[in-house]
């Protein structure tokens, strides 16, 4: 029975990598002899996995039937909660968006109403997505805080002040569905590992940066969770030991020296610096404010709002050198509402990264932007679930 899961996964991931493809080709790619390929086919046919598309062209014989991932078989939803906002992505197999939906909190403390608040959209979006044969496949779910992935469980998210909450088991109360919870910063690496920025490489960092600053690792083509799931909180790590306090209650974090608390640190000690334009309000279009604020200032020549990102950016760049010389990473990738600031962010961390960063290691990593942007925590979530879909069963000794 093992056997034939294994040989049926690696059937799938090769639909999944390779469509439109024969059976001939398929066992070809595989190593899987015909008559087991098309006994595997028969059955992904039969559960709406695969669907034939028609006939391929004659290589001297009869032509072959073409396969492809039923890419519509059915849906995951991929969930993010941020501070002061929610983000849901209806995906389809393949992880592309059906339907995305964003939207305020509408009290971000309080994890009974804004988990309520997240089953009301995710049921809006089932109502409006397309009807599939295997429907809802499962729900994942990204927070920024410290999660247990084993069991589903919150266990602290300080900028949300919520704690020891069971968000598998409320979702799995009201979904009958598989579900998911990851940190947000793990969600947006795969999302980027899955089809982004750090698709088709091994090893990778991922840094969000906004209201709080996290970290996705990928070694080896792997997640990296560490012994309890809860690695990867880079953005609190120690730069300066007489640093600012941070919210997780330690001082001179990286979030505390390279995150949206820096520049309103930077902003009060240089009141007046900005020039007046009006702060949007917290909500869907704008997730972190007071950075946009910032950035939008910058973008319009303001010297001190350009000087704070650069201050940042600096700070930044000993959590990037820390990071290449603990991973040694082919690419790190940075993403969340700090991004945006572009150059004026990058190029100091980049100048820091050049001092500080061994050499060997610094030359073999590349800095860039996420290719997912303000969407990769939400389609990193929905990755939680597919993973499971296509990844080669475990051999139990």
């Amino acid at each position: 029975m093992f056997v034939k899961q294994l040989n049926k996964t690696i059937v799938l991931n090769a639909l999944r990598r390779h469509s439109p493809i024969s059976r001939a080709e398929i066992a070809k790619i595989t190593g899987l002899n015909k008559s087991t390929v098309s006994a595997l086919v028969d059955e992904l046919l039969d559960e709406h996995l695969a669907r034939e598309i028609g006939p391929g062209a004659s290589q001297g014989g009869r032509r072959p039937q073409l396969l492809v991932l039923n890419t519509r078989a059915g849906v995951v939803v991929g969930a993010e909660i941020g501070v002061n906002y929610l983000a849901v992505v209806i995906q389809d197999l393949l992880g592309q968006p059906i339907w995305q939906h964003r939207t305020g909190l509408r009290d971000p403390h309080d994890p009974e109403t804004t988990l309520g608040q997240f089953a009301d959209i995710i049921r809006q979006g089932l109502q409006v997505a397309p009807e599939t044969p295997l429907g809802l496949m499962g729900i994942g779910v990204g927070i920024p805080g410290l999660v247990d992935y084993e069991r589903g469980r919150l266990i602290f998210a300080p900028n949300l002040r919520w704690e020891d909450v069971d968000v598998r088991a409320w979702f799995q109360e009201r979904f009958e569905a598989p579900v998911k919870v990851d940190n947000e910063a793990n969600a947006g690496a795969l999302a980027e590992h899955w089809s982004g920025a750090g698709a088709g490489l091994q090893n990778v960092v991922y840094f969000s940066l906004g209201i709080g600053i996290g970290a996705g690792i990928i070694i080896q083509g792997e997640l990296y969770r560490g012994h309890g799931g809860l690695a990867g909180e880079l953005g609190h790590t120690t730069i300066d030991l007489s640093g600012p306090p941070c919210a997780c209650g330690s001082r001179g974090c990286l979030e505390a020296m390279a995150s949206e608390a820096a520049l309103r640190r930077y902003f009060t000690a240089h009141p007046g610096a900005v020039a007046p334009i009006p702060e949007p309000e917290p909500g869907p279009d704008h997730p972190a404010p007071f950075i946009e604020w910032i950035i939008q200032a910058a973008k319009e020549g303001n010297g001190a709002a350009i000087a704070a990102l650069r201050d940042v950016g600096r700070y930044l760049g000993v959590g990037i050198a820390n990071a290449i010389n603990t991973f040694n990473p082919q690419r790190v990738i940075i993403g969340g509402p700090l991004a945006l600031g572009g150059d004026n962010l990058l190029n100091p961390a980049r100048q820091v990264v050049r001092e500080r960063a061994l050499a060997a290691p610094r030359e073999q990593a590349e800095i860039t932007l996420s290719a997912h942007g303000p969407d990769a925590c939400a389609i990193g979530a929905g990755v939680l679930i597919l993973e499971d879909l296509y990844r080669l069963p475990a051999v139990v000794l």
